[in-house]
């Protein structure tokens, strides 16, 4: 997700906004069942970033995995996420490597 949240609005603590504020975690604030580690804070040539791994169970009762990085950029949050069943977790953690890898700030 390319820059939607600002930090006016978030603060610029990129943990903070992983945990409480990122939409696209909201599912796993929501659910009763979840899980989260290798939650961390980087700093890298002046952007912060954090990343972290999370689990949940849906409205179906299935186990779903994420790995999520979000990065500040220019005042803005920019989310690359992976979702997949429990069950695949290397799958999902091998193309979350990938898309962390390769994601270019546009615009």
């Amino acid at each position: 997700m390319p820059g939607r949240d600002t930090t006016d609005s978030y603060g610029s603590d990129p943990m903070k906004y992983q945990r409480e504020h990122e939409r696209e975690l909201q599912p796993f604030r929501d659910s009763s069942w979840a899980t989260s580690s290798g939650m961390r804070r980087i700093d890298v040539g002046g952007r912060a970033m954090a990343e972290g791994q999370f689990t949940w169970q849906d409205a179906q009762g299935r186990e779903i995995y994420v790995r999520n990085l979000a990065m500040v950029v220019g005042g803005k949050y920019h989310v690359v996420q992976v979702r997949g069943p429990e069950a695949e977790r290397d799958e999902v953690s091998r193309l979350y490597e990938q898309a962390a890898k390769s994601y270019q700030v546009s615009g």
